[in-house]
């Protein structure tokens, strides 16, 4: 009777607990946030599109996921201290269109979860998230440029987790890999003179 009231505590514990963390891939180096102190400003204005594609066929994002993907978009250039403006439309100095796309294998990432959380999170389980980022930028002077960024993060399932979880949540995680993202995307711009030194 012992052995199966602990088992339910257990079982519980694992239910309620997440059990979850996630982990950036680092795939692209981690860019300081310093703002820009001695830089020309320019108006930027913007298109932004983004979907998933984890069982071979692209699927956009809803409206409100793509403009919480905005937000931090946005967020990033402001805090660069490289705009005047930023906003979506067309017109500025600099146009840039993105498209941000998750991709990965989402039937594997199921079954690991499944396996995991059927054993009560005792063995582990993984799934990746792996974003795209495209972009065009166009300078008013004509020069242009598109860019390919990738990174992402990776979800672990396990029990010993719990303890991460609160420090590694993917809602924090994430949206700090997309920004390290942009901020690449605001360096190669100026690499290349789309934007002024």
């Amino acid at each position: 009777m012992r052995s199966i009231k602990n088992l339910l505590v257990v079982s519980g514990i694992s239910l309620l607990a997440t059990s979850c963390a996630t982990f950036p891939n680092n795939r692209l180096a981690k860019m300081p946030d310093t703002a820009a102190s001695k830089t020309k400003k320019v108006s930027l204005t913007y298109s932004y599109k983004a979907g998933h594609d984890l069982t071979g066929s692209r699927t956009e994002f809803p409206p409100e996921t793509i403009q919480s993907l905005e937000q931090g978009f946005t967020k990033t250039l402001d805090n660069s201290g490289r705009f005047s403006s930023v906003r979506n439309g067309k017109g500025g100095s600099v146009q840039v269109d993105m498209d941000m796309l998750n991709h990965g294998n989402g039937t594997a990432a199921f079954a690991s979860g499944f396996i995991s959380g059927f054993s009560l999170f005792t063995i582990p389980g993984f799934a990746v998230d792996n974003y795209k980022l495209t972009a065009t930028a166009r300078a008013s002077s004509g020069k242009s440029r598109q860019y390919v960024l990738e990174d992402g993060a990776t979800t672990t399932f396990w029990l010993p987790l719990i303890v991460a979880t609160p420090f590694c949540s993917s809602t924090t995680v994430i949206p700090k890999v997309q920004e390290n993202m942009y901020r690449h995307l605001i360096q190669n711009m100026e690499n290349d003179g789309i934007l002024p030194k």
